[in-house]
């Protein structure tokens, strides 16, 4: 049996810290390797990568390493077993990152503050913090990812190994362009942005799958966000992920007729900002969940049309909504803080919602960052007509918090549970206006306040177990907002894995 190193390519694509390292085997064989931890810090953490796939005799393996350090001569161990499991090569390679020239706005290290170190290290685990601008730290604040032209990951999701991100050229246009990506930074699929009349739409905000694994996006038709006049945001597209060719689109700006919006922000701005999914039931369809920012509205949409099939007045504010179409409205009654401004409406599945969390039955709970954006000195939203220039009504920004609904479609009601996670208030009040994230992270939530440039972990009670302050993502962000990155969540190991198998199989 022989094993035999070809060579090795630094940065083969995007990610400045990813490699080729190249094998000929005359057996079949499965491969891992680990990227050492740094020398030159005591709490540095390994990356390690094992794949399960088994790779021929007829071809040039090559293996897509991740994880390395920048600035550092790299040491990855990398491993080989026949196909009964027996180990049959183990050697160290030294995969040097520098020479590389880095972009100035690079940030090397953050600082972590391990607010409960006995469950950090558990919790945090073998995952990266993945921010929007295309860079990822591990647990001790180390840059282990870096994309070298400034991707626009907006959604930060993963789909079966692949990231997807559209452009953002000049900060002031949304995607024109729109993109599957692996994690080494190779393009696998470009979307065709164009309906089948030729026009020509723009992605937005996030991007959620369906069963049969299309993917919904939010568009736009008028791209520039800083100039625009016309309805913006209020487009829901939805395409082949294995073509990219797009199967509808969806505009719901009549819906919005005679809607009120939140008073910070430009006229007729509806602003779709969150996708989540819901599978059917006997109580309901299969549904898409959509939700406006500027209007607080939640609502569920059909994958076959994009029909509105309920909807969440969860604002308290438009009930009226949808204007044309005739739905199911969701009875708000249970919710004692209705959210304002709010910037992620996704579903969680954190085990102490057991109770009322049942997919086979349509109950679910939604996780809502809610930025509280807009109200006066008693907690009310601050409104006006959508299509109405901004009035003089005086209004405020309370700290950002987390709320939790728990939908029932078959009663038709939405209840608030549990009591709101509040965000630590110094050394810095979590004001965020406009932006921010929660996702589920196991059984804690990952937090991002975007203004108050925050990250957090806590559990279901607001119990912080890790605190970054001062995430400052420098190419991100439209210029009103400089140095705010528009996302930022834990990529979990699982995910890390898959993606180093998806690059794999995109490379061999």
């Amino acid at each position: 049996m022989t094993i035999t190193y070809v060579k090795t390519e630094l940065a083969p694509a995007d990610n400045q810290l990813a490699a080729y390292i190249y094998f000929t085997s005359d057996t079949p064989v499965s491969y891992s390797y680990t990227v050492s931890k740094r020398t030159t810090s005591p709490t540095s953490v390994d990356f390690t990568y094992t794949s399960d796939l088994i790779y021929g005799v007829s071809q040039t393996i090559k293996i897509p390493v991740i994880g390395l350090y920048a600035q550092y001569a790299n040491n990855v161990q990398v491993v080989f077993k026949d196909e009964s499991g027996t180990e049959v090569f183990n050697q160290a390679f030294t995969v040097s990152t520098e020479d590389q020239v880095y972009d100035t706005s690079v940030i090397f290290h953050l600082d972590i503050e391990q607010t409960d170190p006995a469950l950090f290290t558990s919790v945090w685990g073998n995952s990266w913090l993945m921010e929007s601008t295309g860079r990822g730290y591990d647990q001790n604040g180390d840059l282990r990812f870096n994309f070298l032209s400034v991707y626009h990951l907006q959604p930060l999701r993963i789909h079966n190994g692949y990231l997807y991100t559209g452009t953002d050229e000049d900060m002031s246009w949304y995607g024109r362009r729109f993109f599957k990506i692996d994690i080494m930074g190779n393009v696998v699929l470009e979307f065709d942005m164009r309906d089948s009349d030729g026009n020509h739409y723009a992605n937005t905000h996030d991007v959620v799958w369906d069963s049969a694994g299309d993917i919904y996006m939010f568009g736009t038709d008028s791209p520039n966000r800083l100039t625009n006049t016309m309805a913006q945001d209020a487009l829901v597209l939805k395409f082949n992920d294995q073509t990219g060719k797009m199967i509808w689109a969806k505009n719901y700006t009549s819906e919005y007729s005679g809607s009120q919006i939140l008073n910070n922000n430009t006229p007729n701005d509806v602003h779709f900002n969150s996708l989540t999914w819901i599978a059917s039931s006997p109580n309901n369809e299969e549904a898409v969940i959509v939700h406006s920012r500027t209007t607080s509205t939640t609502f569920g949409i059909s994958i076959v049309d994009g029909s509105i099939l309920w909807t969440i007045d969860t604002g308290n504010f438009n009930p009226q909504f949808p204007a044309k179409q005739a739905t199911v409205h969701i009875d708000n009654s249970g919710i004692t803080n209705y959210e304002n401004g709010a910037h992620t409406v996704c579903i969680t599945n954190n085990s102490a919602f057991s109770a009322n969390i049942d997919p086979t039955v349509g109950k679910f709970v939604l996780s809502v960052f809610d930025n509280r954006s807009c109200v006066d000195v008693n907690g009310n939203p601050v409104i006006r007509p959508m299509n109405d220039q901004p009035t003089a009504d005086p209004y405020q920004t309370d700290p950002a918090r987390i709320l939790f609904y728990a939908v029932d479609l078959a009663a038709g009601t939405a209840v608030e549970i549990h009591a709101p996670i509040e965000l630590p208030t110094t050394p810095i009040i979590q004001w965020t206006d406009f932006m921010g994230s929660v996702f589920d992270h196991g059984d804690y939530f990952v937090i991002f306040t975007c203004h108050a440039r925050s990250f957090f972990i806590s559990d279901v009670n607001g119990n912080m177990i890790a605190s970054i302050y001062d995430v400052i993502s420098l190419p991100d962000g439209a210029p009103q907002f400089p140095g705010e990155g528009y996302r930022a969540r834990l990529f979990n190991e699982t995910e890390l894995t898959d993606v180093i198998t998806a690059a794999s199989i995109h490379a061999n």
